[in-house]
């Protein structure tokens, strides 16, 4: 399995003797054999390391040399070089650092969480296959960064600024001991994806994070809701629920009757993106018709005798296509009946006590679906039998 540079790069680190850090770089002393320098040249690739080192020998110093230069059958163990790594990186989905603060400071990698890091103070190496709890936690971060940017966006505060009643900011920083806390937001992702009480919702915990982090100071906000994200759960199912049960019946029926109306009026637009063209297509076959001439008895070398046929050709097409457009439009009310029964069903669930007219609303939906279906059935007759006219004028053509 092919090894990610960040691994490379620890093995290189690990082996580096004498390590101190100059001007940002590790600079250490390193025995070359086959595998470090391949391990080198790929660093110096990734610019990780210059690829130029000073080489001794018994402690002397002889010269420069580039990796490439370097053929290890001539170097002993009598030959160590003096190689450079470097110190601070991050690219892509990798870090190399010299401890947690430094990832945490850098709001791009608490937005999106580096895979791979590398803790030059402790030679720590950290992967997706690491079991270590903070790590875990780390990538768990992103998560609420995403719970805040969605909420930011739905009041058009960008991705970091809450806006309920008052401006509520996040600078998306942390310190090392927010990681000892687990973070699990399942509930409120699961909250926010629910079909109904959508608006009611977004509201709900946008006043609830206003309340809990209005007093905290704008830097230490993205840490402090880390550190009581189970507590502001807990607010927000609590204030849901008692949303649920307030929820009064006038409120209910607005909700289906919105439903009711927002489907009746797409039911009927089906119809309606085809009703121009249906309008189209007498007077384009009555055109077609009135070209058919009358034909005389020696009609296969009449030039009449093929018009006609490109004509009948011509509404045939004409008509296969109309045909193919309102038979498509039955796949799609399919898909908007399976729609709209998901929905009244889960209404159903939910306000049991409204029953009657929840399914009342339904019915209404089915009748307007029902209507739509049988102006479909009669433009497709319509549409054959206006085919079956031309036909008719085609064959009555013939002597």
């Amino acid at each position: 399995m092919t090894q990610h540079v960040i691994e490379i790069y620890s093995s290189v680190f690990s082996a580096l003797e004498d390590k101190e850090l100059i001007s940002g770089d590790f600079k250490g002393k390193l025995k070359l054999n086959s595998k470090l320098k391949a391990a080198l040249s790929l660093l110096e690739a990734k610019e990780l390391t210059s690829g130029s080192y000073s080489y001794f020998k018994d402690g002397s110093a002889k010269s420069s040399i580039t990796l490439n230069q370097i053929n290890i059958d001539r170097f002993d163990d009598s030959y160590f070089f003096e190689v450079d790594l470097s110190g601070n990186v991050s690219k892509g989905d990798y870090v190399i650092c010299r401890n947690w603060e430094a990832v945490l400071t850098n709001e791009t990698k608490v937005k999106s969480p580096a895979k791979y890091i590398f803790f030059t103070e402790t030679e720590t190496l950290l992967t997706p296959f690491s079991q270590e709890v903070k790590y875990s936690n780390y990538l768990n971060v992103q998560k609420v960064y995403h719970l805040v940017k969605r909420l930011a966006e739905s009041t058009e505060g960008g991705d970091k600024t809450i806006f309920f009643e008052r401006p509520l900011t996040f600078e998306f920083v942390l310190v090392e001991a927010d990681l000892d806390y687990a973070i699990d937001v399942d509930a409120l992702e699961k909250l926010l994806n629910k079909d109904l009480h959508q608006e009611a919702i977004n509201c709900l915990i946008c006043k609830e994070l206003v309340s809990f982090l209005k007093d905290i100071h704008v830097k230490e906000r993205f840490s402090y809701l880390i550190k009581h994200m189970s507590s502001l759960i807990s607010n927000v199912l609590l204030s849901y629920q008692s949303y649920v049960e307030s929820y009064t019946f006038d409120k209910v029926r607005k909700e289906y009757l919105e439903k009711r109306t927002a489907y009746i009026s797409k039911i009927h637009d089906v119809f309606d993106a085809i009703a121009t063209k249906l309008l189209t297509l007498p007077a384009g076959i009555w055109f077609a018709t009135s070209q058919i001439n009358q034909l005389n008895v020696e009609y296969i070398n009449d030039i009449a005798f093929y018009k006609n046929i490109a004509v009948l050709v011509t509404v045939a097409l004409l008509a296969i296509l109309m045909l193919l457009n309102l038979i498509g439009k039955f796949t799609m009310l399919d898909f908007q009946k399976k729609e709209y029964s998901d929905i009244f069903a889960e209404l159903l669930k939910s306000f049991k006590d409204e029953a009657i007219n929840i399914n009342s609303a339904k019915i209404d939906i089915d009748n307007e679906d029902a209507k739509v279906r049988s102006k479909l059935r009669y433009s497709i007759f319509a549409t054959v039998a206006l085919c079956a006219l031309t036909f008719s004028i085609f064959i009555a053509a013939f002597p």
